[in-house]
């Protein structure tokens, strides 16, 4: 969060000195894969909580790691706010239109308003997948606060935005779609 704030004071100075707009779109975790199944392949190495879920199901990996979960949430793991990816590529459109019909610049939080534990998610993707995802309760990482997500009144304000994609429902089955379709294609 910290070099995000400080790219976009430098984008301000930089729009102030050579009289450039720009829009700054603010948003935590990107999830899930395009629900027109444009997108072929999964991510590699993935890092983040709900490609972690989808090889565990798909057998890539034998099971995953929940850090903590004594967190102040009502199961004691973290809650974040997880925005599709599709509704992203709504927002970024609407963001391009807004500097060339309005002329300024921007800076929006792109946000459902509430967001998801970590073992939501997981119950979430085995009731999508009717599999069981092995994961083990690891310590918490240093920094994790308990909740974090993002409204997005001046993106729905400015913008005409709003999340369409971001249940977890429809997260899940457009991730599980790809990664049921790579675990068939890797047995045959």
């Amino acid at each position: 969060g910290f070099t995000k704030l400080i790219i976009e004071e430098l984008l301000q100075w930089y729009s102030k000195i050579h009289n450039i707009n720009f829009a700054s779109l603010r948003y935590f975790n990107a999830v899930g894969y395009d629900v027109k199944n444009r997108i072929s392949t999964p991510e590699k190495d993935p890092q983040n909580l709900f490609p972690i879920i989808m090889e565990v199901l798909s057998g890539e990996r034998e099971s995953m790691e929940v850090y903590g979960n004594d967190y102040d949430t009502p199961d004691g793991s973290c809650i974040r706010d997880y925005i599709h990816v599709n509704d992203l590529s709504k927002a970024h459109v609407n963001a391009l239109t807004y500097l060339v019909e309005k002329k300024e610049s921007l800076c929006v939080n792109l946000g459902t308003g509430m967001g998801y534990s970590v073992l939501e998610a997981i119950k979430s993707a085995e009731l999508i997948t009717d599999k069981k995802v092995k994961f083990i309760i690891s310590g918490r990482r240093d920094g994790d606060p308990n909740s974090l997500y993002a409204k997005s009144n001046l993106a729905n304000e400015l913008l005409s935005w709003f999340p369409e994609y971001s249940s977890l429902e429809t997260i899940m089955q457009s991730m599980w779609r790809l990664y049921k379709k790579e675990s068939e294609n890797a047995i045959h």
